[in-house]
């Protein structure tokens, strides 16, 4: 499987009662498949997996890859705290039909650097996946260019999900390291991501906006920068009002405003009030508008390949 490309960094369906809602996975990865994205990045931030034990991790991990059957490429964030757990997460993945895994650096307590490289080495050595390195300085631990240099030439380590605004540093990694793959990691600069070089993106909105990312990937590949851009334009309305409203609770909303319900965020991420939703409506009306003359430009231009056929 092909792990480059728009990975949608997918949602937990949650039920009234906050307990994963299984039967909602399906009609989730249906619609992520519809979107065209390449894969599904699963039990990530956006998964709300730090507020799922592991035993809920380990079965939305096996319902998503039940649901994909096959079609899209699949990694497993099995980033814990503690270093067994971790191991524990990647056995099950690895059992579930992933592709890869990914982790986030232990985080919380202030584990010295040794501890850190040392931590990524085990689970490289006992997995039988490849090992995606999470670089998320805001949320954990961030990597010098060397650290990750070092990490990146180890066995069985093949990339990093680069979740930070530094481009640079982005850039200089696909310097020094060519064969590892690169995913931005910052939906409102997915653009900017892959103009440094970047050979994917791995995001919370591609859950409900995947085909935009995956046209504006598309646009940057053919050297459509002004097309992408408008793109990535058209998408920064969104997660503007999403960083207003609250990035997980509000990217449900929109999924249902689309038909896929996947209830609400585990608390203590808020419910949304009625002024919210107004508000998300008004910034989804350019996609939806978008996609819909997609999709109709496309359905004229097979018509006109059928009467030519004809």
């Amino acid at each position: 499987m092909k792990l480059e490309g728009i990975y949608s960094a997918l949602l937990t369906p949650f039920s009234e009662d906050e307990a994963i809602d299984r039967q909602a996975i399906g009609p989730l990865v249906e619609f992520q498949v519809g979107l065209g994205v390449d894969g599904l990045y699963v039990g990530g931030s956006s998964g709300e997996a730090m507020l799922q034990s592991v035993e809920e991790r380990v079965t939305c991990l096996a319902d998503v890859a039940a649901a994909a059957a096959g079609r899209l490429g699949l990694i497993a964030h099995i980033g814990t705290i503690a270093t067994r757990d971790a191991l524990q997460l990647s056995e099950h993945a690895a059992r579930a039909g992933y592709h890869a895994i990914s982790a986030i650096a232990p985080f919380y307590y202030d584990f010295s650097r040794p501890e850190v490289m040392a931590h990524y080495r085990e689970l490289a050595d006992a997995s039988g996946l490849p090992l995606i390195v999470y670089n998320f300085p805001a949320r954990a631990s961030g990597f010098t260019l060397p650290e990750l240099v070092e990490l990146l030439s180890y066995r069985n380590i093949i990339g990093i999900k680069h979740t930070s605004s530094d481009m640079f540093q982005l850039e200089r990694i696909r310097h020094a390291v060519p064969d590892a793959i690169v995913y931005n990691g910052y939906d409102e600069m997915c653009l900017a991501g892959l103009a440094m070089g970047a050979q994917g993106a791995i995001g919370t909105s591609y859950n409900f906006m995947g085909d935009v990312f995956a046209a504006l990937r598309t646009c940057a590949k053919e050297g459509r920068i002004e097309e992408a851009r408008r793109l990535q334009v058209m998408a920064n309305g969104v997660i503007q009002v999403l960083i207003k409203v609250g990035v997980m609770p509000g990217s449900k909303a929109l999924l249902g405003i689309m038909g896929v319900d996947c209830g609400p965020s585990r608390r203590p991420f808020r419910k949304l009030e009625t002024a919210d939703l107004t508000e998300l409506r008004g910034a989804i009306a350019p996609i939806l508008a978008w996609r819909e003359d997609r999709a109709q430009r496309s359905q004229e231009g097979a018509g006109k390949a059928a009467l030519s056929r004809g």
